[in-house]
């Protein structure tokens, strides 16, 4: 490898494209990686550079680097200091990886980093990048570095004629291919000129340049690009998106887009590849997190892998010798010892399996007496249960197996490396059993699992209503309900004929890919089922209006996710449902735990916190124009959040304190548009005090507004003022009068 670095890239004097390579590379990564970190927003990390308020975007530091190392290399162009030049290529290298990384920022504008135009940042590296390790390895186009200069020089007109229209029509084909928006063909061409040939004579994408210019008229050429495109394009581009997404992130492609209404358009065009790529990846990913996953299939994977290696590391064992290194140094060993061990390891792996079923069992019956009905389903698609008990049979199993050949062999047997990877499947096993006792712990505890349902809540948040600098604030769209005729002619039904055997309950709606069958069939489809509802054998899914010829059912019902239970980590809904149930049962007789249910409003005002925006400026009903169906609007969300506990609330002033200091919150982060549904609620709450209160004092006590339940006799609507202590002549300190905080 050293004497290749040496014949290929410092004897050729390509060292310091070397690190121009190395810094690109390194810095590239290392500012995805921040941009993750920051978008996560990991408490420890740096953040955003914004003084004064002003956000500097890292494409600022890189075109300054790019000028400063451009600068130097002109100024010391006239110097042998292959130093220098080594560390301003790799100045260059970091400005250049800088600036490319926001690329779509400079092409658009606008701040699209996390949007979906952010791809073509990527596509930008990954160019540069492959430009750059083919001039590294030699290959570069022809003419490039001056092949063709004794040529010029020469009196031989013909040959430098013959030349020139070479290298003319080597750029013609090139400029060819890319107007049939063929970039990376056409890009590779000018290394490898057959490219050129193929990419110019093939037909054109179908939204290239030269087909909307050559193809408009030719709908047959048309139909066959539009065909090749989807046959061989579509897998390239689904898993150039998922090595994009590995190295950069994820970008504004929502998970699970909401249901929308009808929205008629005219000249509406058709998703393109990359969008349906991106979103096919997207719903596999969400079926593989809502899937449910049976409590035994990964430990009997687990038992079955050990029964393998088992039998594998005995004839391991078997066949080292006791010249063999790997045995040589153990002295002393010691079979009736090793043994023992192994009974001791298999027989505590028992004892744990043990453990592990009596804690889900003691867990899932206090969960659902004590807490809600909904943490069953949560606890039960816990990975790690089913880690816990897959590696304690799986570890007990391999003991086993290696007691069991070490007793039929005696003390001829040596599974010295056999006892070593049993003793690491123990510390394993320990480790999982510590994650196990931390995570049943965590669903005994109401406030821990409030906020791992609340995080949940708020990461589906994110994947349904995806930010984007181009959204806007838009007005609300009408419903389904709302619009009289949606098409013309009857409808076909398409209903639940078969129920999927995980459940009934809609937990998913993949209205991307409805909108794009609906367009394809030219027809109109409308939801009747909403995230969340029970579907029953025979209920009504869709309305097909149109020509139904071309509709095939099974494609409309794979856009449906079902489930036996909603998940938080599929809406948002189901979040705030989960805390509200939790709360519920708080108020219940049995339970009377008013304090929990203040803890449960808590998450549920920090989850309406960040809803109240994304819905207000939620605009994805712009693309789906052949879709009609249910929207859940900002009051939907303020009643499953807020209505039942109302309802359940009398007799509690403590509720109903926090409760009205929740919808004051909400009116004053909230615009104008937004306050009906809140103060209608207030308004409620009024009504209820006065029923329930008839004491005036208590009436009053019980219409405080107060964060905290009953931190205060009065409540308030404000942070309580600091309290600011001031040393006195002796020294000491206190509160001033002024400055004293009041209840």
């Amino acid at each position: 490898m050293s004497h290749w670095f040496e014949h290929t890239v410092v004897a050729t004097g390509r060292l310091p494209l070397f690190f121009l390579l190395v810094a690109f590379v390194a810095t590239f990564l290392f500012i995805r990686v921040s941009t993750r970190m920051i978008r996560a927003q990991v408490s420890w990390w740096p953040g955003n550079i914004t003084p004064g308020g002003l956000h500097v975007h890292h494409v600022v530091f890189g075109l300054l680097a790019m000028l400063l190392s451009g600068f130097c290399f002109i100024a010391l162009a006239d110097f042998d200091t292959p130093v220098a030049n080594c560390a301003l290529a790799a100045l260059f290298g970091i400005g250049s990886a800088l600036v490319l990384d926001e690329f779509a920022l400079v092409l658009h504008l606008r701040d699209v980093y996390w949007a979906e135009e952010g791809r073509t940042s990527i596509d930008a590296v990954f160019v540069a990048f492959a430009i750059t390790v083919l001039f590294l390895l030699g290959i570069h186009p022809i003419g490039f570095v001056g092949e063709f200069d004794d040529i010029a020089r020469g009196d031989d007109t013909e040959t430098a004629i013959a030349v020139g229209v070479v290298l003319a029509l080597q750029f013609a084909l090139a400029a060819l291919t890319l107007l049939k928006g063929k970039l990376w063909t056409g890009l590779l061409g000018l290394f490898f000129p057959p490219l050129l040939v193929v990419g110019a004579w093939r037909l054109a994408r179908p939204r290239s340049p030269w087909a909307r210019r050559r193809y408009t008229t030719r709908p047959a050429k048309l139909d066959r690009a539009v065909r090749r495109e989807e046959r061989y394009r579509r897998p390239i581009v689904r898993w150039k998106i998922v090595v994009q997404e590995f190295v950069s992130g994820r970008f504004g492609v929502p998970a699970e887009p909401a249901p929308l209404p009808f929205v008629p358009t005219e000249g509406e065009r058709a998703p393109g590849l990359a969008t349906r790529a991106a979103n096919a990846i997207r719903w596999r990913r969400l079926k593989r997190r809502l899937e449910f996953v049976p409590l035994w299939r990964l430990p009997l994977v687990l038992v079955a892998l050990a029964v393998v290696l088992g039998l594998l590391f005995v004839a391991l064992d078997d066949s080292l010798g006791d010249d063999d290194p790997a045995t040589a140094a153990v002295t002393g060993f010691d079979s009736g010892t090793t043994a023992t061990l192994l009974s001791v390891i298999a027989g505590a792996m028992v004892t744990l399996t043990g453990l592990v079923f009596t804690a889900i069992t003691l867990a899932m019956q206090f969960g659902a007496s004590q807490i809600s009905v909904r943490v069953v389903p949560m606890l039960q698609q816990e990975p790690i249960m089913r880690w816990s008990i897959g590696m304690f049979l799986a570890t007990f199993v391999f003991a086993s197996i290696i007691a069991l050949d070490l007793a039929v062999d005696g003390a001829e047997a040596e599974p010295v490396v056999s006892t070593g990877l049993a003793l690491g499947l123990t510390l394993v096993s320990s480790v999982l059993f510590v994650a196990l006792v931390s995570r049943v712990g965590m669903i005994l505890d109401s406030s821990k699992l409030l906020l791992w349902i609340a995080g949940q809540g708020a990461s589906s948040l994110r994947r349904t209503f995806p930010v984007s600098a181009s959204r806007a604030e838009r007005p609300a769209v009408a419903r389904t309900h709302d619009v009289p005729a949606i098409a013309d002619g009857e409808s076909t039904p398409i209903v639940l004929r078969r129920p999927a055997a995980e459940g009934r309950v809609l937990l998913a709606i993949d209205l991307r890919r409805i909108q794009w069958l609906a367009r394809r069939w030219g027809v109109t489809v409308i939801v009747r089922v909403s995230i969340g509802d029970f579907v029953a054998q025979g209920a009504t899914l869709f309305d097909v209006y149109g020509r139904s010829v071309r509709v095939r059912p099974h494609q409309l019902t794979s856009c449906l996710i079902f489930g036996d239970a909603g998940s938080p980590a599929a809406s948002p809904t189901a979040a705030l449902q989960a805390i509200s149930d939790i709360a519920l049962k708080a108020l219940s007789p049995s339970i009377n735990d008013p304090g929990r249910a203040v803890q449960a409003i808590d998450h549920l005002e920090d989850l309406l916190l960040e809803i109240a925006p994304v819905v207000r400026r939620d605009d994805s009903h712009v693309v789906l124009t052949r879709i009609a169906g249910y929207e859940r609007t900002w009051g939907d969300y303020v009643s499953i959040a807020t209505d039942e506990i109302r309802h359940f609330s009398g007799g509690s002033a403590q509720v109903q304190r926090r409760l009205r200091a929740l919808l004051h919150t909400l009116i004053a982060a909230t615009p104008a548009e937004q306050h009906p549904p809140l103060e209608a609620r207030l308004a409620a709450l009024d009504d209820q005090a006065r029923r329930e209160w008839h004491d005036p004092l208590d009436l009053r006590l019980a219409q405080a507004t107060d964060p905290q339940g009953f931190g205060s006799q009065w409540g308030r609507t404000e942070p309580a003022p600091p309290l600011v202590v001031e040393p006195d002549d002796t020294g000491s300190a206190h509160p001033t009068d002024a400055e004293r905080p009041v209840d």
